[in-house]
């Protein structure tokens, strides 16, 4: 068989790959992942693209197919190039095909591994460098971060707009983060810093990027959801998924290793506000497999992580919120025990106002898709705002902030009845 086929896309660069892909007969490698789809496209009305664009390069199946041709040196890359890099980069990450699929086929880790290989960067050069920092130069990038807060605030941003400087082809993805966030933003270390860290904590809490330094009452809210279990606050930490999405996964090992260190041997829960940190660090022990012993505390970490869902109350003022629905957008993975535990409360806490969530409906692009390269963020965000107004829906729960920035600047565009919230907000 290594005849004809090489079973990595990029043999050169192995440690910028991951080995093991999931299936319910357990973990497997890219080449018997890919195979096992079996294109019977099951997976195809379950996917946004495809319906958007009723061609095979942008579904879950022709994804999956042009792994496997690629893998099998039947399907050469260079001529079809921008063809390839356009499939990919348009696939939403979301995981619908894969919770469709008979065979649960994750076809969007197969398109992170041919994005790897092709060495594409999928974010504008300069916020890929800023987020970036995170990890590699966290100081920086707080400075970096205040400076773009304090620009905004005061309204430098704004005469950038109509200044027409954010159109040059580096500085466009600042338009649409000015669309999405808060009018004030502001960083979650502002409302805590009077806090005393407690001695003994009974849970630590990680917020998300957005929690952290989008949206601090995000992250204040979540927080306040755990003062009976005394919280300590992760600072400055990374789960490492964002360089596992649009960086490198060598990058995304080193901040893996630092939360884990951070968060200690014992065996308090380390409670996260977003299901995409939660479902990454679920699988942190895929990112170990050739270290014995960093898989070994990484499955610790994973048994530990918690979702701030199972912290909600059990009751709400759920009148205020009429006909609600919870969004299931995620990274990854359509169904999970994150969603399985919140709908559980929701619907006791809603019960007939609770809508059904269907198999058809459009996710809202998660974790920052809009900004990729050749993304359909507004047709898709589009098709999501048509399926909220044609069940009338009032709000919109969300298990990211980042997804829930996304559909609130798209709700009060085309369907301002409507509002997207984060979970933690509720009971405010």
């Amino acid at each position: 068989m290594n005849e004809f086929f090489s079973p990595l896309l990029d043999p050169q660069h192995a440690k910028e790959h991951i080995d093991q892909f999931p299936s319910p007969q357990g973990p497997r490698s890219l080449y018997d992942s890919v195979c096992y789809c079996n294109r019977c496209n099951v997976c195809a009305q379950s996917c946004p693209t495809f319906r958007l664009k009723q061609d095979e390069f942008f579904s879950p199946r022709g994804r999956n197919q042009i792994v496997r041709l690629v893998l099998e040196g039947k399907f050469k890359i260079a001529p079809y190039r921008q063809e390839i890099e356009n499939s990919m980069a348009s696939c939403l990450l979301c995981g619908a095909c894969a919770a469709a699929c008979p065979g649960k086929t994750p076809t969007a880790e197969h398109v992170l591994e041919m994005q790897r290989a092709l060495k594409s960067r999928p974010l504008p050069i300069l916020l890929y460098k800023i987020l970036s920092w995170r990890t590699s130069a966290p100081q920086l990038f707080e400075v970096v971060l205040n400076i773009g807060r304090l620009a905004r605030n005061i309204g430098l941003i704004k005469l950038m707009r109509i200044s027409q400087m954010t159109r040059l082809p580096f500085l466009r993805w600042i338009n649409h983060a000015d669309d999405i966030l808060p009018k004030k933003t502001q960083f979650l270390h502002h409302y805590l810093h009077q806090q005393t860290p407690p001695h003994n904590p009974d849970v630590f809490y990680l917020p998300s990027f957005e929690a952290a330094y989008l949206d601090g009452s995000l992250g204040l809210a979540a927080w306040q959801k755990l003062q009976a279990k005394h919280p300590q606050v992760l600072w400055g930490l990374s789960s490492g998924l964002f360089e596992y999405v649009y960086g490198s996964v060598r990058r995304a090992r080193y901040a893996a290793q630092k939360l884990i260190i951070a968060a200690g041997t014992g065996t308090a829960p380390v409670v996260t506000d977003s299901a995409d940190v939660f479902f990454f660090i679920k699988n942190y022990p895929r990112l170990f497999a050739r270290h014995k012993t960093w898989e070994k505390k990484a499955r610790r970490l994973a048994e530990r992580v918690r979702f701030i869902g199972e912290y909600l109350p059990k009751q709400a003022a759920a009148e205020k919120y009429g006909r609600v629905q919870l969004d299931r957008s995620a990274l990854f993975n359509f169904e999970q025990d994150a969603f399985e535990k919140t709908e559980k409360k929701f619907r006791f806490i809603f019960k007939k106002n609770l809508l059904h969530y269907g198999y058809r409906d459009t996710p809202t692009p998660p974790f920052g898709y809009a900004f990729r390269k050749g993304n359909l963020a507004q047709e898709v965000c589009f098709c999501r705002v048509k399926d909220i107004a044609r069940t009338q829906t009032d709000t919109v729960f969300f298990l990211s902030g980042l997804s829930a920035l996304e559909l609130n600047y798209w709700l009060k565009k085309y369907y301002p009845g409507a509002k997207a919230e984060h979970i933690v907000r509720l009971n405010g």
